[in-house]
């Protein structure tokens, strides 16, 4: 099928729902009231049988009555009534569509000839699909959302693409996503991958100007070799983070009954997606934890971490989760202890660890944030990475910015840890937002700053 930029699919200007509803239990009439309630940025076309309007929209009896070119139809229609749909589509010259409907490859073999049927019709009008079996688009610039339309977003664009078989993971990416302060490029629910598929959204995503780090969810993979050699070429200027599963038996049988996807091999697969460069999750959180680590706008140049904690506790737990690992929690030079111990005297206790990890437990009212600022500031010059754990306020806006000045002066990133992550929920999302990786626990910072290191080697064996 003709090649195509996806902007009209993840930016449209122009978009029909096809089986538009005034019932917003029906999945048509969802999409319109959520449309509406986000502000949705294009024209907006319902499409139905018998209704004049909709919700104050204008109806039409199908999509080749709508006056304009159409970028994007939404089908949220049973499968019966998609091979006729897209038909239609084909004829008006519609883009992309997006099949929402179950009922296809993943029932079996009745299923299967209906999916053939309908993307010999898009081929033959020149449509790119998504889907089948999908939840659709998550398109913060547009603010157009049918991944978790129940759900109002601020729609605040950022520097992740994302592309998923799974509408539970593509929904929880999202929705946790956001709430961790995940910002998003555009999300893509693929469904079985009839026609577009996860090649085609990295291609996307990797030639994305606005688009920092990818992430994906796969179940089966068609193409191995496409997806690897597509992976090599984008791993060398952004990384992938990619779950998948099917890895056991059981999950084997998962996948083929939801996606009609076959899984392969774990241990190949694993030994194929590091040659290429992508970098895998083993859960929904982990693959979470690693996208706010590719969202910060610096890496680390090694494996030296520095560790600064109110807490001694937190400070060992830090460190005995860096060391198995193969990263480092070296001393500190004497000129550096040195100079923090200049800048302390006087504003906390003498007895406090100063080699590294650095203990500043009894910080004055929990530690300033100018008191904050500064130990970051003389402690971040020695290591590669510097882990942060703080009982601060992370809402306070000028301590962020503190800290996002203090990483451009060092380019290297700096990790928060709040001391109480489940009183701190509201500051850690503001944290991610700016570019600053927050964990709610050193060991699930520490995996996420290992793959930061893993990331960064590989692109520099790969330039040798």
């Amino acid at each position: 099928m003709t090649p195509r930029s996806l902007d009209p699919l993840l930016k449209p200007a122009t978009l029909a729902v096809v089986g538009a509803s005034a019932d917003i239990t029906k999945i048509g009439g969802r999409f319109i009231k959520s449309f509406l309630s986000s502000g949705f940025t294009g024209k907006l076309y319902p499409i139905h049988l018998k209704a004049n309007e909709i919700m104050g929209l204008k109806t039409y009896t199908s999509v080749l009555d709508v006056p304009d070119e159409i970028d994007l139809a939404l089908l949220t229609i049973p499968a019966a009534a998609t091979e006729e749909a897209m038909k239609q589509c084909a004829l008006k010259g519609v883009k992309f569509v997006v099949v929402h409907g179950t009922g296809f490859s993943e029932i079996g073999a009745l299923g299967k000839e209906l999916e053939t049927k309908v993307l010999q019709i898009a081929r033959e009008g020149d449509i790119r699909v998504v889907g089948p079996n999908c939840m659709g688009l998550f398109c913060p610039q547009v603010k157009l959302n049918t991944i978790v339309a129940d759900y109002e977003f601020p729609f605040e664009p950022g520097p992740v693409g994302f592309c998923g078989q799974s509408g539970w993971v593509c929904e929880n990416t999202v929705l946790w996503g956001t709430l961790r302060g995940l910002c998003f490029s555009g999300v893509i629910s693929s469904g079985n991958q009839a026609d577009l598929n996860i090649l085609d959204y990295l291609d996307y995503f990797g030639n994305d100007s606005s688009t920092r780090v990818i992430g994906a969810y796969q179940e089966g993979v068609k193409d191995g070799n496409g997806l690897l050699e597509k992976a090599k070429s984008i791993s060398k200027v952004k990384p992938i983070v990619l779950w998948k599963t099917g890895r056991s038996e059981a999950g084997a049988r998962a996948v083929a009954s939801h996606t009609a996807s076959l899984a392969g091999s774990s241990r190949v697969t694993d030994a194929a997606f590091k040659q290429a460069g992508i970098l895998k999750a083993q859960n929904l959180e982990e693959l979470h934890d690693l996208l706010i680590a590719f969202s910060t706008p610096y890496l680390p140049k090694g494996n030296r971490i520095g560790v600064l904690v109110e807490s001694g506790g937190g400070g060992a737990a830090a460190a005995d989760a860096c060391e198995p690992l193969g990263l480092e929690v070296p001393p500190l030079p004497e000129e550096i202890q040195q100079e923090f111990i200049d800048f302390t005297t006087g504003k906390i206790p003498p007895t406090s660890g100063m080699t590294n990890p650095v203990d500043i437990a009894w910080a004055p009212a929990q530690g300033t944030r100018e008191f904050w600022l500064g130990c970051i500031e003389i402690l971040v010059k020695a290591v590669d990475v510097l882990i942060v754990i703080t009982y601060h306020k992370l809402t306070d806006e000028n301590f962020i910015k503190g800290v996002i000045e203090l990483m451009d002066q060092a380019a290297k990133p700096i990790v928060l840890i709040p001391g109480h992550s489940t009183a701190q929920e509201e500051g850690m999302a503001k944290c991610v937002r700016k570019g600053i990786p927050v964990y709610p626990t050193p060991e699930r910072a520490v995996k996420a700053i290992l793959a930061m290191t893993k990331y960064v080697s590989y692109v520099e064996e790969v330039k040798q």
